[in-house]
């Protein structure tokens, strides 16, 4: 049998068990996506995108999965999968074109980073276990990226105060989760939970999640959250899903709120518990392609002087993802 052969062989299979050869997803997190030019603050932006493919028999992403699987079973038929991807996170004090740092509010900072991930799947259960790598302060090109994205773009004037943002700093974080799917109302209504943490040198957190779902032929675990958390996955299993739910993160640490800056003091320090809820729609428009819709809700991550005075109020943001399945 030639290599290509044998290359066509395997796409028919994973065509087959409906699990797609690769797939591309994006996401853009935004506050402008809930008022355009109202907001512009806090989690400020993120984009990411990931790139998934079935693990090899004999990888390291599928001995991993193995291994996962005898501690805690799996279901019967659950697909081993291996994503990369690359992502931008930038943070923004409230009022952008202040040139100092409010001692009161969160810094500015921004977080460039790589992940590898590895994902156990099935219809009714997700777990993923992630390693991301990378660098905040200048190197994360957040400034650059911002100033470029509002002059160049959208034609204002861009944010002031990166001369205080978060000094440089190598993040490595992990990351576990494990995502459960209970129908309802057979294959359109559904409950999904989620239940996992994030451990490293930037964050330490616990997050508990619940996203109760209604669409087509509802299938996989996929639930709005933010892009560094989220597995990156859209497949709700039919054309159409509508779902609506929220989150509890416990926080230990959070260097993006106090860590150091250049030449500024912060006296905010991360909330130790900070809740969100989302509203969000997905489409599939053919069977290759995904889009989904979300706006998040989240209390204050942050306490300071200012937060109990009330100066500062809770945040919305909208989250929009694209994916495509390549065969």
């Amino acid at each position: 049998m030639t290599a290509r052969a044998a290359l066509s062989g395997l796409l028919l299979t994973l065509a087959a068990a409906g699990v797609s050869a690769q797939t591309l997803s994006v996401q853009v997190d935004n506050d402008e996506f809930a008022g355009l030019n109202k907001h512009d603050r806090w989690y400020s932006q993120s984009l990411r995108g990931h790139w998934f493919r079935p693990a090899l028999a004999d990888g390291p992403v599928a001995r991993m999965a193995d291994a996962w699987c005898g501690l805690q079973a799996c279901d019967a038929g659950a697909t081993r999968t291996a994503r990369w991807s690359i992502g931008q996170t930038l943070f923004m004090q409230n009022q952008r074109r202040l040139p100092a740092h409010d001692p009161e509010d969160r810094p500015m900072a921004g977080w460039l980073f790589a992940s590898a991930a590895a994902l156990i799947e099935s219809r009714d259960q997700t777990r993923l276990a992630e390693l991301q790598v990378g660098v905040t302060g200048p190197a994360s090109l957040a400034e650059w990226v911002q100033t470029r994205w509002h002059r160049d773009v959208l034609r204002v004037e861009p944010a002031l105060g990166w001369d205080h943002q978060l000094r440089p700093r190598l993040g490595v974080q992990w990351q576990l989760a494990h995502e459960q799917r209970w129908p309802l109302l057979g294959q359109h209504l559904d409950v999904v939970g989620r239940a996992g943490g994030t451990l490293g040198t930037l964050q330490g957190q616990a997050l508990v999640a619940l996203s109760l779902r209604l669409g087509d032929r509802l299938s996989g675990t996929a639930m709005p959250l933010e892009a560094s958390a989220a597995t990156g996955r859209l497949d709700t299993g039919g054309r159409w899903s509508v779902q609506a739910g929220g989150a509890v993160r416990a926080v230990g640490w959070d260097r993006f709120i106090d860590g150091p800056l250049y030449g500024a003091v912060s006296r905010a320090r991360p909330a130790p518990w900070v809740a969100e809820a989302h509203l969000g729609a997905t489409l599939a428009p053919t069977p290759a392609w995904r889009l989904r819709f979300a706006l998040v809700r989240r209390t204050m991550e942050f306490d300071s002087e200012a937060v109990a005075q009330g100066r500062f109020k809770p945040q919305t943001f909208g989250t929009l993802q694209a994916s495509v399945d390549l065969r």
